[in-house]
């Protein structure tokens, strides 16, 4: 396993707990989402901490209950750079697939490893 999926894995839990602390932790700061209606600076963990407080519980009252992360396609992975494609798995309490959304990331390695720098929700309106 590399550490690029390490990474994924561990954001996917994050992502599942809504562990707040640390899916703060998974980003660079500053850093930037980009979607088709514009794009945000991201530049600190307190921005990272309220967007996901205010979406997390979306996801479960649609049935959510965990995330997994697979179909990673980097375009571009050298020197601390990594660029690509990750599908997420969205999976209700019995585990079965209720939803799939398309991500491209790019993370860059710093001492405390893989932190995203750049994510597109690639599904987003």
């Amino acid at each position: 396993m590399s550490d690029i999926d390490e990474f994924f894995d561990h954001y996917a839990a994050a992502l599942s707990a809504i562990d707040l602390d640390a899916l703060a932790r998974c980003y660079h700061y500053p850093s930037l989402a980009v979607s088709r209606s514009g794009s945000l600076a991201i530049t600190d963990p307190g921005m990272t901490r309220d967007f996901f407080a205010a979406n997390g519980p979306r996801y479960h009252e649609r049935g959510i209950r965990s995330v997994s992360i697979s179909g990673l396609e980097p375009a571009y992975d050298e020197d601390g750079l990594w660029v690509g494609l990750a599908v997420l798995h969205n999976r209700d309490a019995e585990g079965r697939e209720v939803g799939v959304e398309h991500n491209a990331y790019q993370l860059v390695r710093t001492a405390d490893g893989w932190r995203i720098a750049v994510t597109t929700p690639l599904d987003a309106a």
